[in-house]
């Protein structure tokens, strides 16, 4: 499609290797909010890696906690995750549930057994024209346009998430749970 890149990533769950893919994860969400699902599934490829070392990550040991509160996001997490239905999965703003803003962030924090990540997409990836469409639409303030060229913008963002190697698309770190993780929500 775009290049090389590995559009899949392998996990275990329950002992058992599952090789998922885009295009799973694609016929799985069944929406429009694609972008989000594509950069969530970019960003548990690196978490991936990161913890695959000695051994294939598994299912059954993560935790997800998101700052980006998108449906594309959430159905990428239990795609690859399984978080979502195992109760496993946090908002870090859970009052803005399936509800993109503003403020949001694309940050994941992943935990297996006792070592979580913290995965942030590279600062000024996405344009901060992206964020004012995203709090404009569906306001007294959209104009005409503004859906076309946020459509096009997401577009344009799932392709070059595509494009770019995942060590230069995501900083990866050995962190704490997320500031109040303590009072977070599981989103069922």
């Amino acid at each position: 499609m775009l290049t090389g890149e590995v559009r899949s990533l392998d996990i275990l769950d329950d002992g058992q290797l599952q090789r998922l893919d885009y295009d799973g994860l694609l016929r799985f969400h069944r929406g429009d909010a694609t972008w989000g699902a594509a950069v969530a599934f970019r960003a548990l490829q690196r978490a991936g890696r990161h913890f695959s070392h000695p051994t294939l990550w598994e299912r059954r040991e993560l935790t997800v906690t998101s700052a980006h509160p998108g449906p594309g996001v959430r159905d990428a997490v239990e795609y690859v995750t399984g978080c979502v239905s195992r109760g496993r999965y946090y908002l870090t703003q859970p009052e803005q549930a399936g509800q993109c803003h503003n403020g949001m962030q694309f940050a994941w924090w992943i935990s297996k057994r006792l070592k979580t990540v913290s995965v942030q997409l590279r600062e000024g990836f996405v344009p901060e024209d992206f964020f004012i469409l995203v709090d404009r639409i569906d306001t007294s303030m959209e104009r005409a346009s503004d859906r076309g060229q946020f459509e096009h913008m997401k577009a344009q963002l799932t392709d070059q998430v595509w494009r770019e190697p995942l060590d230069t698309l995501f900083r990866v770190t050995d962190t704490m749970q997320p500031t109040g993780a303590t009072v977070l929500a599981c989103t069922n």
